[in-house]
């Protein structure tokens, strides 16, 4: 039987379980260390480079405080500061503890097309872009794991796009020779599927923002 879709990429293959940012603000930081840790083969902070991003409004949360923090903080091992889903990072407490201490792995994050082939070509060449996307009412569950619809949705939220497929058949209401894009969320293994899933190109359009390419230091130097 022919299969219901074909890879074009995928890198789904050996990256960590599905991590729960709870109900904090935190998603560009969970995408970001999943692209970042994925060129390092090591487990970063997520509640680290959260705080190095600094305060809202133009840190945690935003492109320009990610490339701030990536650039001139870095990201220890995450045994040197768990993410805690129930800190309150508005309180005068919330700095790095003292078990922090580094090495510190920098990394620069710069913006890409985000078309799905040229998110396939980033995949293809070993990275995990991250993409910025407005929420809409099929985002919030992924049923079946697939999210097809053209709502613009509201509200921003960061994902690691993990692969792009050609539908080769249609699937529910998914045409064939629909392209789709396989992401990971920070929502926990309850959505989607096992915390992934497919954002047909017709979903994708109506609701992508952006999307940032995070690169080890030590690669940009030998660019």
């Amino acid at each position: 039987m022919k299969p219901s879709i074909t890879w074009l990429a995928d890198l789904r293959g050996g990256l960590p379980p599905i991590g729960n940012q709870g109900q904090r603000g935190t998603c560009l930081a969970w995408a970001a260390t999943t692209a970042h840790q994925h060129r390092r083969s090591s487990s970063l902070s997520v509640e680290y480079l959260h705080w190095a991003c600094g305060p809202p409004p133009r840190g945690r949360g935003t492109r320009p405080g990610l490339r701030h923090a990536l650039r001139t903080a870095g990201q220890p091992t995450t045994d040197q500061w768990p993410y805690d889903p129930s800190v309150d990072e508005t309180a005068a407490t919330y700095h790095p503890p003292r078990t922090v201490c580094g090495p510190f792995s920098t990394a620069d994050a710069r913006s890409v097309t985000h078309d799905p082939l040229s998110l396939a070509a980033q995949l293809n060449s070993g990275h995990l872009p991250i993409a910025a996307l407005r929420i809409t009412p099929a985002f919030l569950t992924a049923r079946g794991g697939i999210i097809h619809d053209n709502h613009r949705g509201t509200d921003g939220h960061a994902v690691t796009v993990v692969g792009i497929a050609r539908s080769e058949q249609p699937v529910g209401t998914v045409p064939a020779g629909e392209l789709v894009v396989c992401v990971r969320n920070s929502w926990g293994p309850t959505w989607g599927r096992n915390g992934y899933a497919l954002i047909t190109e017709t979903a994708w359009s109506a609701c992508v923002m952006y999307a940032v390419m995070v690169r080890p230091s030590e690669e940009m130097s030998r660019a």
